[in-house]
């Protein structure tokens, strides 16, 4: 306990002192790349942020919010604002800052804010905003060389974090292998009319590694498009659980020809009696906007072990001069997630209207659940989100 409290506080007295800065990275597990102030892209909101290429301090951020309405085959109701549970509300500070051709050191200090989170809100506890309902998200400090690769400390992303979404469909604000992040809260409804005790999160999961903890990682240079990392750590946010877990990863980005691809594949052990494996590859097609998305994951757990496959079809192209339109349409298919003998089924379709001036997406989602548990006769559940995504 005095070793998390100590290491915590080291690496946020690292992210206040001006001599370091922050990165910008582009996936979804770590902060998005600043916007350029002028040219083509250029946006309504300028990069807030300090210095220059070689040292600078940035503010970033994005606001996701909507209106879910989901229908558990008794009753249709209506949630709103809600917070997106495919990615969250949130600021956070960036600091990079490079030392030589080589070498560069940075950190990331990321917050987020969800009071009424698709997650979260259920047909019991509807209109009950979590005002308090913040968490922190990264805390760290790093050191990179392009020579020997980077080294991680603090709170953030394990090495297996985002290893089962890798999506280049452009619709992931609307919907990707974590399919209960549109409507995790619900209950699914009995077919005599009863609310269960089985939210829809319960079922449906992507058994995406070890998400964020205090931890150390290691990733190595990229090499023709491949990497590892891996990392050692322990969950301190939003509690502590005392028990240490570690993982390793393998990834692939690259663009070969009209082809980008974007894959990942890692092992983790979130506990002492339990194991996953997990994985994920994006391809899509540039000329013609098509992509093609699959993920899968196996978990060794003492009691039961669940499994699941996911794939997901997309099409993006320029309808409008404001921005790229994105459609998609996945399926999802798992089996022993919440109990054994279970069987969880979804399928999905996803819109997604970029309006690069204003740097925001516009996003609709439209989703079912059916879920079977032996001893439980339950309802087919529909969700429908649409909302907004603007970054900063």
């Amino acid at each position: 306990m005095r070793f998390r409290r100590r290491a915590m506080l080291a690496t946020t007295l690292l992210l206040l002192s001006p001599t370091w800065t922050f990165p910008a990275a582009a996936d979804e597990t770590e902060p998005p790349a600043a916007p350029t102030a002028t040219g083509p892209k250029a946006t309504w909101i300028p990069p807030l942020r300090t210095g220059d290429d070689d040292a600078y301090l940035r503010f970033y951020g994005q606001i996701d919010k909507g209106l879910l309405v989901f229908d558990d085959g008794g009753s249709t109701l209506g949630y709103g604002p809600v917070d997106n549970g495919n990615s969250s509300t949130r600021a956070g500070l960036l600091l990079h800052g490079k030392v030589n051709d080589d070498w560069a050191v940075g950190g990331n200090l990321e917050w987020e804010w969800t009071p009424y989170a698709t997650v979260y809100a259920n047909q019991r506890n509807r209109g009950d905003f979590d005002w308090d309902s913040n968490q922190l998200r990264h805390a760290e400090v790093y050191l990179e060389s392009q020579t020997y690769g980077k080294l991680w400390l603090g709170q953030g992303s394990m090495a297996s974090d985002g290893s089962a979404e890798a999506d280049l469909s452009g619709t992931k604000v609307a919907g990707y292998a974590m399919v209960s992040d549109m409507a995790g809260g619900p209950f699914f409804r009995f077919s005599d009319g009863t609310l269960s005790s089985i939210q829809v999160k319960d079922a449906f999961t992507d058994y995406d590694g070890l998400s964020r903890k205090l931890r150390v990682r290691y990733d190595t240079p990229q090499f023709y498009g491949f990497s590892l990392a891996s990392s050692v750590g322990t969950q301190v946010v939003p509690t502590t659980t005392d028990v240490t877990v570690w993982d390793i990863a393998a990834r692939y980005q690259q663009t070969l020809r009209d082809f980008e691809v974007s894959g990942a594949l890692a092992y983790s052990q979130p506990a002492d009696n339990q194991s996953l494996i997990d994985g994920s590859i994006s391809i899509l097609h540039q000329p013609s906007g098509l992509s093609l998305t699959v993920a899968a994951a196996y978990s060794d757990k003492e009691a039961i072990d669940g499994r699941y496959g996911y794939v997901k079809l997309g099409y993006q192209t320029r309808i409008l001069e404001v921005g790229k339109t994105a459609f998609s349409a996945d399926a999802y298919f798992g089996e022993d997630i919440d109990a054994a003998d279970s069987t969880s089924r979804s399928f999905g379709v996803q819109v997604v209207q970029n309006l690069d001036y204003l740097q925001t997406e516009l996003y609709l989602g439209g989703r079912s659940y059916s879920y079977d548990e032996p001893g439980h006769d339950l309802d087919r559940s529909y969700a429908v989100l649409a909302g907004a995504r603007l970054k900063f």
